[in-house]
């Protein structure tokens, strides 16, 4: 079966973008220049210090590498797959989605090489005196985000259970299918949450005073990363739901609007994976001390 992706247009940005991924390995692959490691600890409000530099670089090293190799393997997954086996992609046809999904898996693999470490025969496990959560890592909106905007896929799903369909339109979406897609967007969020409740519930190693505040900045940056794709993926999801339920129905006021609003949404949730991801200045509420080692 043929699709857009398939064009000559398709192709060219294809190969441009397999160009751009090869010039990004080049870069990633380098030992993090002191700049930049300056920038990333000046973003999360890290003093550096010559213990902490040399960690900070290598998990910036590892972490940029893992997310562009699986950014990279979801933006070019859905027109390999057209090319070799001629049908469309299982999981669906957006580059972009796909993309994000990618750039998702890629931190959670970052993240589950990080904890992986080995420790040092010496070191110890510890946490912090006062509970935290997700909210010391990343701002509370984030996170409430993350849990209430499934609603609104769940809410478009019974609307577009509901509203008269237009009878003129070839094959749209089934009923059943917006609402498996909403109770999937439902359970992606609360996965989503538990990820980032388990990078904050990580246990610390007790080293010295600068290794610690490192880590706090590696789990920001972790929780930053996860919170920011999750966030994205959930409003391209509502996205492309507002576009579908705009196309199908046959109120003329309601197909004037609603593809615009999935557009908007789209264009919000690329946004919002950039700027909580990468732009977003934080500072690691570090408000005690440790407690006895575990």
């Amino acid at each position: 079966m043929e699709t857009s992706q398939l064009t000559g247009a398709g192709w060219i940005i294809f190969g441009v973008s397999l160009v751009m991924a090869a010039v990004a390995f080049g870069y990633v692959l380098m030992s993090p220049s002191k700049t930049r490691v300056a920038a990333w600890a000046s973003h999360y409000g890290l003093t550096l210090t010559e213990t902490n530099q040399s960690v900070v670089a290598a998990y910036l090293r590892k972490t940029r590498l893992l997310q562009l190799v699986f950014t990279t393997i979801g933006w070019v997954a859905s027109p390999l797959y057209i090319r070799l086996l001629g049908r469309p992609f299982p999981l669906g046809d957006s580059w972009v989605a796909l993309a994000v999904g990618g750039y998702l898996v890629g931190t959670v693999a970052a993240e589950v090489t990080y904890l992986s470490r080995r420790r040092a025969p010496a070191s110890v496990r510890t946490a912090a005196l006062s509970p935290r959560t997700p909210s010391n890592y990343v701002p509370a909106a984030t996170i409430w985000a993350i849990r209430l905007l499934p609603i609104a896929m769940v809410i478009l799903a019974a609307f577009y259970a509901v509203i008269p369909k237009d009878p003129q339109r070839g094959v749209d979406p089934s009923i059943l299918f917006l609402a498996v897609e909403a109770i999937a967007v439902v359970a992606f969020a609360m996965v989503i949450d538990r990820l980032l409740w388990a990078v904050v519930a990580r246990p610390q190693q007790a080293t010295t005073e600068d290794l610690l505040a490192a880590d706090d900045a590696i789990r920001a940056s972790s929780i930053h990363a996860l919170s920011a794709a999750g966030l994205a993926l959930i409003l391209l999801s509502i996205g492309w739901a507002l576009f579908s339920v705009g196309t199908v129905t046959s109120i003329a006021q309601v197909s004037q609007v609603l593809p615009w609003c999935g557009v908007i949404c789209d264009v919000t949730a690329l946004v919002v994976c950039i700027w909580v991801g990468h732009l977003t200045t934080w500072r690691v509420r570090r408000e005690a001390s440790l407690v006895a080692g575990k």
